[in-house]
């Protein structure tokens, strides 16, 4: 996916007369005469597909054109594999196109023709290809979900377009602020890069770093990563990274005010944006040369730049693009104070974004610009509206920054707080020796000359004594100082929590409704396809199952995200109840083995439909006799163990699923290795019961090790889990039973929790 930050923008009237192709290079050089020189049809065919990987990074139209004759030859010679790669390759550069219509009738019928064959790289490649879909539309959820995909299988394969995979599901975190997660992938991207010595995936890497530094404020590092994201183009003749590091040059220059070198890279990002083909990048770079002429006062021209934008915008049918030179086109309008002629272009520009999931300050800023023209043209509730909208946006991105901030303050405390003690701790020293010192001193004095200076030793002794209390109170004086500085830390902590758990609650809500609306919307497609195909003279009855199996399929992932919603509204209640129930005297191995028998229950139940084969998992159990009856509150008890036993059977189920993808193509009749293995035990110790939940699953990264029992934190992918679960079952054990809950585990081998209860 392209770094969507094509928030770049501009240029128009250098584009006469630029002829529309990509430079020919040594590599395509080198195809043509293997092409040519290819023995037999399917090796011809698989060159042919190269061939269109290397023209998609500098002629979209010409890579576009060998994919159709591509398919058609393969499908002559009857090379499925071919067919099906070289489909993908034009599904994927449809999007690019902005041809989104296209595009996804070429991606499913990849995806029919995949269905025939056990291709697990190919599967990756349609994974993405559907993510690029969804991502070039601005559904970034959506496009997250596929992406997620697609990288679940591609590392357990070594999937050659790893490093690709990571850059795109980047870019949907990019446009939806979460910085830190978009900076991670984009690291790990730049990492294989630079392991493979692959300047290809280095340039690509640079310059969305480079993007991902300059929303994050860092202008500095973002302009010299994005310089050096040229310079690795150029050498790896990419000509499309080229591009897009100009757009994003020109956006960092405007953000420092700097318009003339916004227009200089804005101007060369058009003419290069034009000569590749890329029609959504030429409308943007064109408008954003056009808002950097405005800032100079140099209007005339400007408009002419945007409205040639607005004619190329309009073909490339992207809807972050469209809001872009809308909103320039407002915003050129705005500062003239032509504001009711401003009020019709900020409009359109903000409806091409209705049902994306972008959260971007440059479209707070178009809000607020909005409601200054609403203002100005006496419509104060259109105003009022607006400016509400622009400052929630503001406050959504600020909460991230608050929350970083908040942890860094409380860091800073931290370490204040050791410093007070460690000072402290020298006064005190430093007291007892003084006393130690004054001591020793009176008593020499005393030995040799008692009766001589018995006085002055008395007058000694009260010195000492208005010395130690001094110190003393310069010691309770600290420990006031301390408590003090621990108070303040316990509410930092607080409001950090409520600030992570308030943004937690928005994400996790937000994201099963937009696979609802993105779903809900595909149905409709699909409903009007059936409904012209059904007034056709000659039906195809085919077409109509495929398009009503198609239909089921949206319907039962709307009601499944519907699920996902009620599921975490019920865990966010259920987080936040104080807890009404009794303790009451229980059995704690019947109690155990109960929520285990329907633990297992369940898994069964739900697995029934797995392509791996039925679960069938080893249950060990050791229940101590001596552990009688404990005073607990059996619910809750019963909703922690549930959730300890879920969460063990999803780990054996993922470690299965995992070692199935590497061993595919190994004889059906050959005894699986891996054995799913669950192991609880409960036992006494002196006042304490332990019950302890063990399984051989995928265990728990270290990284993430410390974060488990955080609210809507969860190592599951997006949909399969709240977040709620393990941080509800560690409020109950501490909070409600005041009893200790800790993890241990070693990734891919097991992961233990034990859970220990006053008896």
């Amino acid at each position: 996916m392209k770094s969507l930050l094509l928030s770049a923008a501009l240029l128009a009237g250098l584009l006469a007369g630029l002829e529309r192709v990509g430079a020919q290079t040594p590599k395509l050089d080198s195809l043509e005469r293997l092409i040519r020189q290819a023995k037999t049809d399917t090796g011809r065919v698989n060159l042919a597909n190269a061939k269109t990987n290397l023209l998609g990074e500098n002629n979209l139209d010409a890579a576009i054109e060998l994919s159709k004759e591509t398919i058609k030859e393969a499908q002559r010679i009857k090379y499925k594999r071919g067919e099906t790669k070289a489909t993908l390759k034009l599904g994927v550069n449809y999007c690019l196109k902005g041809k989104f219509p296209e595009a996804r009738t070429t991606l499913r019928t990849a995806d029919q023709l995949l269905n025939t064959q056990e291709d697990l790289s190919m599967r990756c490649d349609l994974y993405s290809g559907y993510g690029v879909y969804y991502g070039m539309q601005s559904k970034y959820d959506s496009a997250t979900y596929f992406f997620e995909k697609a990288i679940h299988i591609a590392q357990q394969i070594n999937h050659p377009s790893l490093s690709n995979f990571y850059q795109n599901i980047a870019v949907s975190y990019q446009m939806q602020s979460n910085h830190k997660q978009a900076l991670a992938y984009q690291q790990k991207a730049l990492a294989l890069g630079e392991k493979a010595g692959n300047a290809n995936a280095q340039a690509y890497s640079l310059m969305n770093m480079g993007l991902t530094y300059k929303t994050m404020g860092d202008l500095v590092r973002a302009e010299q990563t994005l310089y050096k994201a040229i310079s690795m183009a150029r050498k790896a003749g990419i000509q499309n990274v080229e591009l897009y590091a100009y757009s994003n040059l020109s956006n960092l220059y405007e953000s420092k005010r700097n318009y003339p070198k916004a227009y200089q890279f804005a101007s060369k990002a058009a003419v290069l944006g034009a000569r590749l083909g890329d029609q959504g990048i030429q409308a943007a770079s064109l408008a954003k040369a056009a808002s950097a002429l405005g800032h100079q006062n140099q209007y005339t021209k400007a408009n002419s730049f945007v409205e040639q934008a607005l004619v190329v915008a309009d073909s490339a049918r992207q809807p972050l693009i469209t809001y872009q030179v809308y909103a320039v086109k407002g915003e050129l309008q705005h500062l003239q104070n032509n504001c009711r002629e401003a009020i019709p272009y900020f409009e359109k520009g903000l409806e091409a974004l209705k049902g994306s999931d972008i959260y971007e300050e440059q479209i707070g800023l178009s809000y607020r610009s909005l409601s200054e023209c609403y203002e100005k043209t006496g419509n104060y509730q259109k105003a009022l509206s607006a400016y509400k909208t622009s400052t929630g946006i503001a406050d959504s991105i600020r909460s991230k920054e608050n929350i970083q901030q908040a942890t860094e303050l409380i860091m800073n405390a931290e370490f204040e707080k050791k410093q007070l003690a460690a000072r402290a701790e020298q006064q005190q020293e430093k007291a007892v020796a003084t006393i130690k010192q004054a001591a020793l001193g009176g008593g020499l004095v005393l030995t040799l000359i008692l009766a001589a200076v018995a006085f002055s030793a008395f007058r000694s002794k009260q010195k000492a004594n208005v010395l130690l209390q001094q110190q003393k109170e310069a010691i309770e004086n600290t420990l006031t100082e301390l408590k003090t500085t621990q108070d303040k830390l316990i509410h930092q902590e607080k409001m950090a929590s409520l600030g992570e758990l308030t943004a937690g609650i928005a994400h996790e809500i937000q994201n099963p409704l937009n696979f609802v609306n993105n779903f809900s919307e595909v149905s409709t497609e699909l409903i009007e396809e059936l409904e012209e195909e059904q007034q056709r003279p000659e039906r195809d009855t085919d077409l109509e199952s495929e398009l009503l199996n198609d239909l089921k399929q949206n319907l039962q992932k709307i009601t499944h995200h519907g699920k996902r919603a009620g599921a975490i509204v019920k865990g966010m209640l259920e987080h936040s109840r104080s807890g009404g129930g009794e303790k009451q005297a229980s059995n704690l191995n019947i109690l155990t083995q109960e929520y285990l028998k329907l633990a297992y229950h369940g898994i069964l139940a739900k697995d029934k439909d797995r392509v791996t084969g039925r679960f069938n998992a080893e249950l060990i159990t050791e229940f101590d006799p001596n552990v009688g009856q404990v005073d607990v509150v059996p619910q809750d008890i019963g909703r922690v163990l549930l959730n300890l036993f879920n969460n063990a059977f999803y780990a054996l189920l993922q470690k299965r699923e995992q070692l199935s993808l590497v061993t595919t193509g190994a004889a059906a009749d050959e005894p699986s290795p891996y054995q799913p293995t669950l192991w609880v035990s409960t036992r006494r110790v002196g006042n304490v019961v332990e019950i302890r939940v063990r399984d051989n699953g995928t265990g728990i990264p270290e990284s993430v090790r410390s974060k488990i029992f955080q609210p809507f934190f969860t190592t599951k992918p997006t949909g399969q889990g709240t977040g709620l679960g393990l941080s509800l079952s560690y409020d109950i054990i501490t909070k409600g039973h005041g009893g200790e809950m800790s993890v241990d585990s070693d990734t891919d081998q097991y992961t233990l929790i034990t859970i220990k209860l006053p008896a």
